[in-house]
Protein backbone atom coordinates (compact mmCIF):
# COMPACT_ATOMS: atom_id res chain seq x y z
CA UNK A 1 0.00 0.00 0.00
CA UNK A 2 2.78 2.19 1.05
CA UNK A 3 4.29 1.90 -2.65
CA UNK A 4 0.82 2.65 -4.13
CA UNK A 5 0.84 6.06 -2.15
CA UNK A 6 4.27 7.12 -2.96
CA UNK A 7 3.42 6.44 -6.57
CA UNK A 8 0.40 8.67 -6.30
CA UNK A 9 1.83 11.27 -4.46
CA UNK A 10 4.97 11.18 -7.06
CA UNK A 11 2.26 11.68 -10.03
CA UNK A 12 0.37 14.39 -8.02
CA UNK A 13 2.87 16.17 -6.24
CA UNK A 14 6.68 15.68 -6.94
CA UNK A 15 6.52 15.74 -11.14
CA UNK A 16 4.51 18.87 -10.37
CA UNK A 17 7.07 20.12 -8.24
CA UNK A 18 9.34 19.30 -10.83
CA UNK A 19 7.64 21.15 -13.68
CA UNK A 20 6.97 24.20 -11.54
CA UNK A 21 10.68 24.36 -10.37
CA UNK A 22 11.72 24.37 -14.12
CA UNK A 23 9.15 26.59 -15.09
CA UNK A 24 10.07 29.33 -12.40
CA UNK A 25 13.76 28.72 -13.29
CA UNK A 26 13.38 29.55 -17.09
CA UNK A 27 15.28 32.88 -18.15
CA UNK A 28 16.60 33.00 -14.82
CA UNK A 29 20.13 34.48 -15.69
CA UNK A 30 22.26 32.63 -13.08
CA UNK A 31 23.33 29.45 -13.49
CA UNK A 32 23.94 28.95 -10.45
CA UNK A 33 20.68 29.04 -9.65
CA UNK A 34 19.49 26.76 -11.94
CA UNK A 35 22.26 24.38 -10.85
CA UNK A 36 20.82 24.83 -7.44
CA UNK A 37 17.23 23.67 -8.39
CA UNK A 38 18.30 20.89 -9.96
CA UNK A 39 20.46 19.67 -6.76
CA UNK A 40 17.70 20.49 -4.63
CA UNK A 41 14.87 18.54 -6.13
CA UNK A 42 17.98 15.63 -6.98
CA UNK A 43 18.21 15.34 -3.00
CA UNK A 44 14.81 16.27 -1.98
CA UNK A 45 12.56 14.44 -4.05
CA UNK A 46 13.64 10.75 -3.22
CA UNK A 47 13.27 12.09 1.08
CA UNK A 48 9.22 13.50 -0.04
CA UNK A 49 8.26 9.96 -1.42
CA UNK A 50 9.70 8.33 1.77
CA UNK A 51 8.03 10.83 4.05
CA UNK A 52 4.71 10.38 1.65
CA UNK A 53 4.91 6.83 2.57
CA UNK A 54 5.44 7.25 6.16
CA UNK A 55 2.79 9.55 6.46
CA UNK A 56 -0.35 8.96 4.22
CA UNK A 57 -2.76 11.66 5.89
CA UNK A 58 0.37 14.63 4.79
CA UNK A 59 0.49 12.75 1.41
CA UNK A 60 -3.21 12.76 0.62
CA UNK A 61 -3.76 16.23 2.12
CA UNK A 62 -0.91 17.74 0.02
CA UNK A 63 -1.64 15.90 -3.11
CA UNK A 64 -5.39 16.97 -3.41
CA UNK A 65 -3.68 20.64 -2.44
CA UNK A 66 -1.27 20.36 -5.46
CA UNK A 67 -3.61 18.85 -8.03
CA UNK A 68 -6.38 21.30 -6.67
CA UNK A 69 -3.98 24.24 -6.34
CA UNK A 70 -4.10 25.20 -3.01
CA UNK A 71 -1.17 24.73 -2.03
CA UNK A 72 2.03 25.41 -4.21
CA UNK A 73 3.99 22.74 -4.53
CA UNK A 74 7.27 24.99 -3.53
CA UNK A 75 6.24 25.12 -0.04
CA UNK A 76 6.70 21.35 0.30
CA UNK A 77 10.47 21.95 -0.16
CA UNK A 78 12.57 21.80 3.08
CA UNK A 79 14.54 25.09 3.72
CA UNK A 80 16.71 23.19 5.68
CA UNK A 81 18.90 21.95 2.18
CA UNK A 82 21.16 25.06 1.19
CA UNK A 83 20.05 24.60 -2.44
CA UNK A 84 16.49 24.53 -1.70
CA UNK A 85 16.36 27.80 0.46
CA UNK A 86 18.57 29.97 -2.19
CA UNK A 87 16.59 28.89 -5.02
CA UNK A 88 13.34 29.58 -2.77
CA UNK A 89 14.47 33.12 -1.35
CA UNK A 90 15.68 33.85 -4.93
CA UNK A 91 12.31 33.14 -6.03
CA UNK A 92 10.40 34.80 -3.47
CA UNK A 93 12.57 38.29 -4.37
CA UNK A 94 11.82 37.74 -8.17
CA UNK A 95 7.97 37.02 -7.25
CA UNK A 96 8.01 40.70 -5.28
CA UNK A 97 9.52 42.53 -7.66
CA UNK A 98 7.04 40.83 -10.62
CA UNK A 99 3.84 41.58 -7.90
Amino acid sequence: MSEFISYLFAIFVVTPLQAELSQRLQGVPSQELVEAGKACISVEAPELLRYAQENWGWAAANAIGVSAGLVDPMTLLPQGNENCRLVIQSLAVEGSRNA
